[in-house]
């Protein structure tokens, strides 16, 4: 495991697409991103960067086996051995949809799903040093979990398969569902959180969450390039203010912006 990376703490994201040029047209003009296209023998996933640091990824929404997959971006947790992690997930009651693989001898990756139906990743990054810039301006800051059920029992899976700390947050006064701050088990600081969904909303279901200068721009930015908006910008607990996107293939994310 990269030593950047606590474990069970993001370490890289990626979005699916049927049209990775289009996707990364809509990603660049939006975040002052660069993209770079890694050619057919890595099936044209293309690197998103914020100058010389990696930020994510674009990859094909066409597996292997010729199916198609949504548009989505999925979260990785970064692990020392990624193979046990996924002999432990499948304990645990994750379904593997993609066995342990080698990328290029820069790192190995699962994609699975929790007992309730929410997509993540693992990875043991090797030379690859994932995702740079966290909590940087246009780069990724948070990721959210949306729970069907009690946000603490969703919490649940990942603590006994990644080892995470979950509490009650710190502003948190529902008794009912009370929302879940998200932390590695080794210590260190929070990095996501999980909350009961609201009808209508996407669930059970990972997002990631950029930060931006000014969410109300950003907004008004993704609509001019085909973004749609899922959720008008709104204040929250931090101070922040947050807003829910989907780039133009459907793909969800989040942007918030919050002082230094």
């Amino acid at each position: 495991m990269h030593a950047a990376f606590a474990t069970g703490a993001p370490c890289w994201f990626d979005v699916t697409t049927p049209d990775i040029p289009a996707a990364a047209e809509f990603y660049t003009a939006l975040f002052d991103w660069t993209a770079e296209d890694l050619g057919p023998e890595a099936a044209n996933y293309t690197l998103l960067r914020q100058g010389d640091a990696q930020v994510a990824g674009i990859a094909p929404a066409t597996t292997p086996d010729g199916s198609t997959v949504p548009s989505d971006w999925t979260p990785y947790f970064a692990v020392s051995d990624t193979n046990a992690t996924v002999a432990a997930a499948r304990d645990a009651g994750a379904a593997v949809f993609c066995e342990p693989m080698d990328v290029f001898g820069q790192l190995t990756f699962s994609v699975l799903s929790d007992p309730a139906g929410a997509t993540y990743a693992v990875a043991r990054l090797i030379t690859h040093p994932g995702t740079q810039n966290w909590g940087a301006i246009n780069g990724p800051c948070w990721v959210e979990y949306s729970a069907t059920g009690a946000p603490a029992d969703a919490m649940a899976h990942y603590a006994e398969v990644l080892g995470w700390k979950y509490t009650n947050a710190a502003w948190e006064t529902a008794a009912e569902n009370p929302y879940q701050a998200v932390s590695p088990g080794s210590g260190g600081h929070e990095f996501g959180g999980a909350h009961h969904a609201q009808p209508g909303e996407p669930a059970p279901f990972w997002s990631m969450t950029i930060r931006v200068a000014d969410v109300d721009a950003v907004v008004a930015h993704a609509a001019e390039l085909g973004g749609k908006l899922l959720a008008e910008p709104q204040d929250m607990p931090g101070p922040s203010r947050v807003a829910a996107l989907a780039d133009p293939a459907g793909a969800a994310f989040a942007i918030m912006s919050f002082g230094a």
